[in-house]
């Protein structure tokens, strides 16, 4: 009778512990599916956020030099009396040092206000057509007199176009120029960041002569102008309808991303950037995780009257050796998140971060003043020396940014040679004497340290609530251009505390 209890309970036991480590193997297999997935989504958001980011860096570094070609004073001449000879003269130089630097700008065109073109860096002996009918974001900008981007089909293919309309300082209306980046700049980018393989898809009714002409394959409605070795295999798996896949080839797993769109300036979708990434190592690491668990879920049922400690214990290493997996991969996302929210050059933030994160401040009560301020003359100063000393200059610039303010200011990069800096929970009056005497070092700085000299102008604007940001801004920026006017190397605030010899205090 003791000998049939023992085996009762004995039995009772062992369907318990069994259910145990059933209910614990599917538990833990879905709890990995569930990390997995997570992972991918964020790997796949990442990729988005870096991709807007390259587009707003073109934008904001072409429309830059748009706005430093319209100040220059023989701009106005050119532009005018619709000189080529002279217009071509006086910036191929300047186009060629910059494809020199970025190998995909391909597109540098003066257009008169009529929509005809005056020079084309890129083909200087065809000028003076008519780009009407064929051109839409150059007619709407000479309408509008309002800068556009966007991709567009021209004649030789498609580009992400910045098209600005240039107005002198005189405030006359000179035409357009318009800076034109071919989509490989995108490609490359992603390549270079997150190791991925690629495909171009443009859509094929947009193409005109040049699907004819170049007899491109299609694939939903697109057709492919480039694409990697693998997308060869993967093509006839691609559906566009979905953002993301999980597709194998060769015995690999690939996540595809279709979702990185390509606007035009009206936005609507004209092309597609496919990107694929190897997630195999991943899922077999995962799988080996689940394999590793299910083996000593068993032992534990099998030997745990004799051995539970050595199978707890086994059983734990495996657990904590796929959390610290996962972890890991937390902690790259992290990085890439970072990454995306930084500028590549300095190590600053980027404009998007900044508005976000002032946002936040303000919504939890915070105010503070904003100092918004740029390099004089930095367009001097990269024609006389280049671009890669311009490059110093801001990284120099942005080092003494951050030795300079505090640790809980908002300092960014807001575009070009311009920056910007949140001081929290500081006076107007304060942070226009803080802001001062951040000029000053910068003034002495340049001049006994660095190996190029230059000064800054900027302006300053409370801000005490989150309905005043947008007055900040605009204010600031205003503070900024009456720094310009007035000699520059100085900081405008609601009223100047310091004075120079023939300056009139404001």
């Amino acid at each position: 009778m003791t000998h049939k209890l023992k085996w009762k309970y004995l039995s009772f036991i062992f369907g318990f512990i069994l259910i145990s480590v059933l209910v614990q193997t599917i538990n833990a297999n879905i709890k990995h599916q569930n990390q997995l997935a997570a992972q991918v989504q964020s790997l796949g958001a990442d990729a988005h956020l870096y991709f807007d980011d390259l587009i707003e860096g073109l934008r904001d570094k072409y429309l830059t030099l748009s706005l430093h070609y319209a100040y220059e004073p023989q701009m106005t001449s050119f532009m005018q009396t619709r000189n080529h000879d002279a217009l071509l003269s006086y910036v191929q130089a300047d186009y060629e040092r910059m494809r020199s630097m970025e190998p995909n700008l391909h597109i540098m065109h003066f257009i008169a206000p009529d929509n005809h073109s005056i020079l084309r860096l890129h083909q200087p002996e065809l000028y003076d057509d008519d780009l009407t009918e064929i051109r839409p974001i150059v007619r709407e900008v000479n309408t509008a007199k309002t800068a556009l981007q966007g991709f567009e089909v021209g004649k030789n293919g498609i580009t992400y176009r910045i098209t600005t309309p240039l107005f002198n300082q005189n405030q006359d209306y000179l035409g357009i120029l318009e800076f034109g980046v071919r989509p490989n700049y995108f490609v490359e980018k992603l390549v270079e960041r997150f190791e991925v393989e690629s495909m171009i898809l443009v859509e094929s009714s947009s193409l005109g002569q040049l699907q004819t002409d170049y007899g491109f394959e299609h694939l939903n409605g697109f057709s492919i102008i480039q694409q990697t070795p693998l997308f060869e295999e993967l093509a006839s798996q691609i559906n566009l309808k979905r953002q993301s896949q999980l597709l194998t080839s060769e015995g690999r797993t690939y996540l595809v991303l279709t979702s990185l769109d390509q606007p035009n300036h009206q936005g609507d979708v004209i092309s597609k950037v496919v990107i694929a990434t190897d997630i195999t190592d991943i899922q077999n690491l995962n799988q080996r995780s689940l394999v590793a668990e299910a083996v000593l879920n068993l032992l534990v049922l099998l030997f745990l009257w004799v051995v539970i400690y050595v199978i707890f214990s086994r059983y734990t290493f495996a657990l904590e050796n796929s959390y610290h997996t996962i972890q890991a991969l937390h902690l790259k996302s992290h990085q890439l998140r970072t990454q995306a929210n930084t500028d590549e050059l300095t190590g600053l933030y980027n404009r998007r971060f900044f508005n976000e994160s002032l946002q936040k401040l303000l919504d939890y009560g915070q105010t503070g003043t904003l100092l918004f301020f740029d390099i004089d003359h930095f367009k001097q100063l990269n024609d006389a020396h280049g671009h890669q000393a311009g490059d110093k200059v801001l990284v120099e610039l942005a080092q003494m940014l951050t030795s300079f303010f505090r640790q809980d200011d908002l300092i960014v990069r807001w575009g070009g040679e311009e920056f910007a800096v949140f001081i929290n929970n500081m006076t107007q009056d304060e942070a226009y004497q803080k802001a001062e005497r951040f000029r000053q070092f910068i003034e002495t700085s340049s001049n006994s340290h660095q190996p190029y000299l230059f000064t800054i102008s900027g302006g300053v604007a409370a801000i005490d609530s989150k309905e005043a940001l947008d007055e900040a801004f605009k204010l600031a920026d205003e503070r900024l251009y009456q720094a310009k006017e007035k000699g520059r190397n100085q900081i405008i605030g609601p009223f100047n505390k310091t004075t120079r010899p023939g300056d009139q205090e404001v």
